[in-house]
């Protein structure tokens, strides 16, 4: 709960975690692992079930765990429990994204539409969809005109500038996209 307090998440999700764990324990799989791993791949979970996008990096920003041991949880609790995982959508980290950037809704809604367009083509599968997401988010900025670097995205989602940049592209590629003139 602490967890979730502090990345201010909603009490569903807090609940769902919690039963999550409460699973996990009653289970006997959590013996011999770090509790807060545990418990941040339980919230981990519950935020990908709720479609609630976070990263793992912001969940373990605030634990005392490492993003590998909470990776470790997470896909051993997923397997144990067999719980259902949504995949995560790109377009689900957009509105994060343009509002970390003190970015229009506009951006927002061309974003959207960017990545509806590629998951129609089929070029975000297999794909980080952060990576996806920042790209989108920075190709409707500039397609509106409106100037954000692409290290500036990549700062905001925790990737690199490089996905950023090789996201964009083949955003630009298949999209056909007609780009300002720089």
């Amino acid at each position: 709960e602490r967890i979730a307090d502090q990345l201010g998440l909603p009490k569903s999700i807090k609940e769902e975690a919690v039963s999550i764990y409460r699973r996990a324990i009653e289970r006997g799989i959590v013996r011999g692992r770090s509790v807060e791993a545990v418990a941040a791949a339980a919230l981990y979970i519950a935020c990908r079930i709720h479609r609630i996008p976070r990263l793992l990096d912001e969940i373990a920003e605030v634990t005392k765990a490492d993003k590998k041991e909470i990776s470790r949880c997470y896909r051993m609790l997923v397997k144990e429990l067999e719980v259902r995982v949504p995949p995560t959508d790109s377009a689900d980290y957009v509105p994060r994204i343009v509002s970390a950037l003190g970015l229009s809704g506009r951006v927002a809604k061309k974003a959207v539409e960017l990545l509806e367009e590629a998951k129609k083509l089929g070029i975000t599968a297999g794909k980080d969809p952060t990576g996806v997401a920042a790209a989108a988010v920075y190709a409707a900025a500039q397609l509106l005109g409106i100037k954000r670097t692409q290290k500036d995205i990549a700062a905001v989602v925790g990737v690199t500038e490089v996905t950023v940049r090789n996201r964009y592209r083949e955003l630009v590629r298949a999209l056909k996209l007609q780009l300002p003139e720089e």
